[in-house]
């Protein structure tokens, strides 16, 4: 026994330096150090300087045809909901505070908002023709359009994984930072933490938008383990376990166990897959009524044992209604 506490010790000391090792190489690059020092200057981290807050014009009132999106917005995932229950607030007890927002060169006469797409979203839902808002300096640079918005996200802690996701690949993507070390510098992140946000790219649209939806719930750990099912196992076997998250029943070590499985483990002879998961049912008594296998070449099977006569003929009708259901919501899916 202290043997192996004496290796887990070992270990343990191993990871810390190598972990210090690393942050010491990144403290180094000349290149996050810049990134560092910009991001402190825009979200007020800096030690060594004064704190620089955006610079805003009275308050003022804008058409709402004129505003745009900020280019670099952040957030990428709204409720409908919210955005109908702020338009009732809005037509209700006006606007409290106001959008902010800049002029940039590329869009001429427009004015690009830097915090408040929520309230523009409503503004337009409501069929506004002036918003409220507040004039910052003019032709900001993009990172400080990113990092102003994320900023003000983070505070109201309104900024979720998912929109990470989607905004710090557009950065990479157009070269708004250079690699993950000045990004990661940048929004204060460990390297290893923006690269598993950005991975969660490979996922559905809907699988992340389902999941922002229920981002008090949904953490990245079961996002990214989806995305390892999903790389393993294919979509019919993830979207399983996408449900299994939004309902609460799979909790972050059940989706590791469930990722790091073969996929597809074949046993039985040649043609034989093994299902990639399975759910149990039983009786009100406890006794065994049958279960559900979910297979990775994309089989289900459904396996019922006990029920005859009016019961089963009317578990079959339910289940034939719930299967045609679906269908139907497919090809809804497919014709939008």
């Amino acid at each position: 026994m202290a043997k192996q506490l004496n290796l887990t010790s070992r270990v343990r000391a191993g990871m810390a330096l190598e972990r210090q090792s690393a942050e010491e190489r990144l403290q180094k690059n000349d290149v996050t150090e810049t990134a560092r020092r910009e991001a402190a200057a825009v979200v007020g981290r800096a030690s060594d300087s004064t704190v620089r807050s955006p610079v805003t014009s009275a308050r003022q009132k804008i058409k709402v045809i004129e505003a745009i999106s900020n280019p670099f917005n952040p957030r990428s995932f709204y409720s409908s909901e919210t955005i109908e229950g702020l338009a009732r607030s809005l037509e209700t007890d006006g606007q409290l505070e106001p959008i902010k927002v800049t002029r940039l060169s590329d869009y001429p006469g427009k004015w690009v908002v830097i915090d408040g797409e929520r309230r523009l979203r409503a503004a337009k839902l409501r069929g506004a023709e002036y918003i409220d808002a507040e004039l910052c300096e003019e032709g900001l640079e993009n990172r400080t359009l990113y990092l102003r918005a994320y900023r003000a996200n983070k505070e109201r802690d309104a900024q979720t994984v998912f929109d990470d996701a989607i905004a710090w690949k557009r950065l990479l993507d157009q070269g708004v930072y250079k690699d993950y070390a000045e990004l990661a510098a940048a929004v204060n992140e460990a390297s290893s933490h923006v690269n598993k946000v950005i991975l969660l790219n490979s996922l559905p649209q809907s699988f992340l938008s389902r999941m922002a939806q229920f981002s008090n719930v949904v953490g990245l750990g079961h996002a990214y383990n989806l995305k390892l099912i999903l790389d393993r196992a294919g979509q019919a076997v993830a979207e399983h376990w996408l449900q299994e998250i939004l309902d609460g029943r799979a909790t972050v070590r059940r989706l590791e166990q469930a990722a790091s499985a073969d996929a597809p483990t074949r046993r039985g002879g040649p043609g034989r897959v093994h299902y990639q998961s399975r759910v149990q049912f039983k009786l009100p008594n406890g006794g065994a009524l049958g279960e559900l296998k979910l297979f990775a070449d994309g089989r289900t099977e459904l396996s019922l044992q006990g029920i005859a006569g009016a019961s089963q003929q009317a578990l079959g009708e339910k289940i034939k209604e719930v299967v045609e259901n679906w269908t139907r919501e497919l090809d809804g899916e497919a014709s939008v």
